[in-house]
């Protein structure tokens, strides 16, 4: 399934993101203890997605993180601000770094123009950049190529990027919402949760997973559904309209056992509705 519309040389202002600097010596080793993915690459160069989980496993948050000069910089949703700080804050006990929220200085802008400045970032299904500029600076792109932020979301949807609230609750490990692909790096060290993350890994098997769902009605949030694969679920947001002629939303299935242990799957799929589980 193409972009809903090309998005060479186009941008959006990603203002709804909660914005951490992480400084200090022990900045990497502090944040490699606390995501499921590894920070110690060339982050300068491409962000990486990450979860925070619990100490059960299951995702609190999702979140990328790059570099700039000597800091790393962490962003999140900007309804969970207060808790990603606080979450960080606790277990920042003896490593010597700080961090800073930078939510009302800095703002986010994805691009997918000629312009290198930035880092590789992948938060749609084609890589972008991730460019962080000062909350008043003027922007360095054209106004009318400007992705607004419905359209945004949607590739977001597309994406199967799950949010808090909707896709992430924390009752969802990784694998079941897909991150184990796109977050969670099986190589690295200890981090909160990561011992039943890897255990998961290592038997091959979640009971759920998270599909985009495509429809000719509207559904709504908790309502059940079935698709073409004969899976059965229930809708974990209310679609929106996509064109003219479906509409768009995600859901989380059961898995049969034939498909239990398969990551790979049609991401788009029809349904049919069965009943109507109010979350």
């Amino acid at each position: 399934m193409s972009e809903p519309k090309s998005l060479e040389g186009r941008w959006a202002a990603l203002k709804d993101r909660a914005i951490f600097r992480i400084s200090g010596p022990d900045r990497v080793r502090f944040l490699n203890g606390q995501v499921t993915n590894d920070v110690s690459g060339p982050l300068d160069r491409e962000a990486v997605a990450a979860c925070l989980c619990s100490i059960k496993g299951k995702v609190e948050a999702l979140v990328w993180i790059s570099a700039a000069g000597d800091t790393l910089l962490l962003d999140g949703e900007l309804g969970q601000r207060d808790f990603l700080l606080a979450r960080l804050e606790r277990y920042l006990i003896a490593d010597d770094c700080e961090i800073q929220d930078e939510t009302g200085n800095l703002l986010l802008i994805h691009h997918f123009t000629k312009c290198t400045d930035g880092v590789v970032s992948l938060r749609t299904r084609i890589p972008g950049r991730d460019l962080f500029v000062e909350l008043r600076a003027e922007v360095p792109f054209e106004d009318d190529q400007e992705i607004k932020k419905e359209e945004f979301e949607e590739l977001s949807l597309l994406a199967g990027i799950p949010g808090a609230g909707f896709e992430i609750t924390g009752d969802e490990f990784p694998a079941e919402l897909g991150l184990d692909l796109r977050a969670v790096n099986f190589h690295k060290g200890c981090y909160l949760g990561q011992e039943i993350i890897s255990r998961i890994q290592s038997v091959g098997r979640v009971k759920r997973r998270l599909r985009i769902i495509k429809t000719e009605e509207p559904v709504l949030r908790g309502e059940e559904v079935e698709n073409n694969l004969g899976e059965r679920g229930y809708v974990t947001r209310n679609s929106r309209l996509s064109g003219n002629f479906f509409s768009l939303s995600m859901g989380l299935f059961r898995l049969g056992d034939s498909l239990a242990g398969e990551p790979k799957y049609e991401p788009v799929l029809s349904r049919r509705t069965i009943g109507h589980n109010p979350l």
